[in-house]
């Protein structure tokens, strides 16, 4: 009986247990914690090995790319492919793309990723337009327009110099979006991506090809997340 009672606050436990932070500061081990075991890995001749492929000759012959993963959310099954800066279980993640089965709305980003939700609802964050590419790590047709997101903190210590950028894949039940006023929470994601980059790619862009928008992720964020001043290059009066 005590067994038993053991057995079933460990389930409740587990149940209502908060979902990880994610971040890039995450590493090969944390990302299996998360969302279990890869199943595909992708070399860089881009040729595809199963896990048990990879684990028992593979890693031999080859160098490991990307990483692939599947899980659920909401009934819905997802794709994670992982670029790891390395090859152990402590290596860093470099970038992430997810791609849902079917596309969902942005309102409906926060029950589909919780774990990620913190970063988006940052008051660290800022989200913006542009209609310049934003990464090359999107695979599906895009929109003219890309939604992004710049978490503007500094990684860990040992990555210092990166920041997290976020690319969104966005689409209006299908179809493409042409201008970014027509951007809201009822939007649809297809894919998007989680990746690190230079903090003078940040600097370039917030006030420049980057326009910020309205956080429609957690809208009672928007007036608390701002992009830092542009220098003026004005020399201040005496």
């Amino acid at each position: 009986m005590k067994k038993l009672c053991s057995l079933l606050m460990l389930l409740v436990i587990l149940a209502v247990a908060a979902p990880a932070f994610a971040s890039l500061d995450d590493t090969r081990e944390t990302i299996a914690q998360t969302y279990g075991d890869y199943r595909l890995v992708i070399d860089s001749d881009n040729q595809p090995w199963t896990k048990e492929q990879w684990e028992k000759s593979g890693y031999k012959k080859a160098q490991a790319d990307t990483y692939t993963y599947r899980f659920r959310r909401q009934d819905i099954g997802i794709g994670m492919d992982v670029k790891y800066e390395g090859d152990k279980p402590g290596s860093f993640v470099r970038m992430q793309r997810f791609t849902p089965d079917m596309p969902f709305q942005i309102k409906d980003f926060k029950t589909m990723f919780p774990e990620i939700y913190p970063l988006i609802a940052s008051p660290q964050t800022v989200v913006f337009a542009t209609y310049k590419e934003l990464s090359r790590n999107l695979m599906e047709k895009n929109s003219p327009v890309t939604l992004g997101a710049a978490v503007k903190k500094e990684l860990t210590a040992e990555r210092k110099g990166y920041f997290m950028l976020f690319a969104f894949n966005v689409q209006d039940e299908g179809r493409l979006i042409k201008d970014a006023k027509y951007i809201d929470e009822n939007t649809y994601i297809r894919e998007f991506t989680i990746e690190r980059t230079y903090l003078s790619v940040l600097k370039d862009n917030l006030n420049g090809e980057w326009k910020q928008t309205k956080n429609f992720f957690a809208p009672e964020m928007s007036n608390q997340n701002t992009a830092p001043d542009k220098p003026s290059g004005k020399k201040p009066k005496k």
